[in-house]
Parts: C-alpha cells; sequence; structure tokens
C-alpha cells in the first residue's frame, strides 16, 4: 500500500508532464498565478498591472551572472529530457548524430540554414524522420550540433567509414559521427543529456553545461516533434496515477526554493516511468 507524507497530502499545487513514457510530477505548497503580473505594450515597455505602472524593459541589465546562466541552461535541457522521452520508442528507430563545422563557425544566426538544408539532403535519402538539435560551443569558439533523429521504423543503416560517408557529404561543412541508441536507461532523455553535459575524462557531471550559451536558443526541433503534455492534477488523481501496476518511481527529490518576495517554498520533483513491464 501506497503512503504520502503530510507534505503530498498537503500540496496546494499539482503539476503533471506527460512525456508518454514518462511522467514528471511537481508539488508544491503554493498555487502558482493563473493571471500574468504584466502586459507587454511594445519592444521597449510594459505595463505592470498591480501598480498601473508603464515600465521600461531594461536592455542593459548586466546582472545575470554564472549561476544564472547555468540554471537557465539546465531549464532549457529539462525541456530537451521532455522532449526526447516523448518522441523516443525503441532504440532502433533512433540516431545519434553530431556535425561539426571545420572552419572557425561562431555565427550563431547561420546554424538553422545550414541543418534545415541538411535535414533535406537526409529526408531524401533515408525518408522522413523528425529531428531535434542541441547547439554545443567547442573550446576554440566555433558551434556544433547535436542531433537525434526519430523514425517511425527502424532507422535505415548509414554508412560511417573514412572513405564512404554520405552524411558526412550530406552535410558539408565539417567532422560527422553517427551513433545507434543502444540501451533505454529508463529515460533516454537523462541518458542523452547527460551525454551533452558530462565531461568524459575528468567524470564530473555537468561540466559541460559552461559550453552551452545562455542567451540564444538551445535547441530547435522539427514541427511535427511531440510535445510534452502539461496540465494540474488533484490529490486524487496523483494517487490513481501512481497506484498503476504500470507505473514506477524513477527518482525524487526535494528542493527549497527562493521566490522573488524572499518567501522559501518547499517543492517536491517526482519522476516516473509510465510504461515500465
Amino acid at each position: 500500500m501506497t503512503t504520502y507524507d503530510p507534505f503530498e497530502r498537503g500540496a496546494a499545487h499539482i503539476k503533471l508532464v506527460d512525456c508518454r513514457h514518462t511522467a514528471h510530477v511537481t508539488l508544491c505548497q503554493h498555487k502558482p498565478r493563473r493571471e500574468p503580473t504584466i502586459d507587454r505594450i511594445n519592444d521597449d515597455c510594459y505595463y505592470v498591472r498591480s501598480t498601473s505602472e508603464i515600465r521600461f524593459y531594461d536592455r542593459e541589465d548586466k546582472t545575470h551572472t554564472k549561476a544564472d546562466n547555468i540554471r537557465s541552461i539546465k531549464r532549457a535541457f529539462n525541456q530537451v529530457k521532455k522532449i526526447i522521452n516523448c518522441n523516443y520508442d525503441v532504440p532502433e528507430n533512433v540516431r545519434f548524430v553530431t556535425l561539426t563545422y571545420a572552419a572557425n563557425m561562431q555565427d550563431n544566426s547561420r546554424i538553422s540554414g545550414d541543418f534545415r538544408r541538411f535535414v533535406r539532403r537526409m529526408q531524401g535519402a533515408y525518408g522522413r524522420f523528425k529531428w531535434l538539435y542541441v547547439k554545443e560551443k567547442q573550446g576554440r569558439g566555433a558551434w556544433h550540433l547535436h542531433c537525434l533523429l526519430f523514425f517511425d521504423h527502424k532507422a535505415p543503416y548509414m554508412l560511417n567509414s573514412d572513405d564512404d560517408h554520405p552524411v558526412r557529404d550530406m552535410w558539408g561543412h565539417g567532422f560527422v559521427t553517427i551513433e545507434a541508441v543502444k540501451d533505454d536507461a529508463n529515460n533516454l532523455g537523462n541518458y542523452l543529456c547527460a551525454y551533452m553535459t558530462d565531461d568524459k575524462e575528468t567524470g564530473k557531471k555537468g561540466a559541460r553545461l559552461l559550453n552551452y550559451e545562455a542567451g540564444v536558443r538551445l535547441y530547435n526541433c522539427s514541427r511535427d516533434i511531440i510535445r510534452p503534455i502539461e496540465r494540474s492534477i488533484s490529490f486524487e488523481d496523483y494517487k490513481i496515477l501512481i497506484a498503476d501496476d504500470h507505473v514506477q518511481e524513477l527518482s525524487s527529490r526535494d528542493s527549497i526554493v527562493r521566490l522573488k518576495t524572499g518567501r522559501d517554498l518547499h517543492v517536491r520533483y517526482k519522476l516516473y516511468r509510465t510504461d515500465h513491464e
């Protein structure tokens, strides 16, 4: 029989994010605001509802710290994890591709066009697939892309040798690696995001987060990608969810979040596998 501690029973708000194969549950003591606190007027100013003031956006704000940037990047990776789990079914249907630039290409605005041309060539050769990429800066400053290709059938074999490498030729900008996804690891999103952020030489988790640039869009994906579904649920709905024999708890952690008001908020994050056999 499942037992619930007083915190879970007394949670004022429970949020469920359904990622098809996993479910992310957030329990907290505070109900989020239903109404926005500001209204955008134009690119320069906004209206504050609580005070009826019109304020200007601070375009010269330099107060963001490295810690702020890391938090922003972690939030983006959390979303990437959820999108991966929404679109992953079996390992055989997925290819993990890394695209690099031989030149020291540091122009972020160029990436989207280069990648879309690559996708058109790839789909002409291998058929349709959904895609997601995450962009990372190398030590020299050049961008490279970590890409996931989601097929709705077994992914086709892609030649990957020095002499015969059609995927590299279709990319046309530098070195390319292709990897199969061999293991489910219960949570493919976690596994691949760890692959993209951990330092393999030192073994330090999250060490490569500094290679990802805050303030630019970290990832992009195809229009047909499946997105996670987020909704609020009651405590009774939560009990029904975790009582299901096919639902397996993967992790649980508590955190204290400091609000802008200075108030500390107790939050519990729980991750479940929802198609466990």
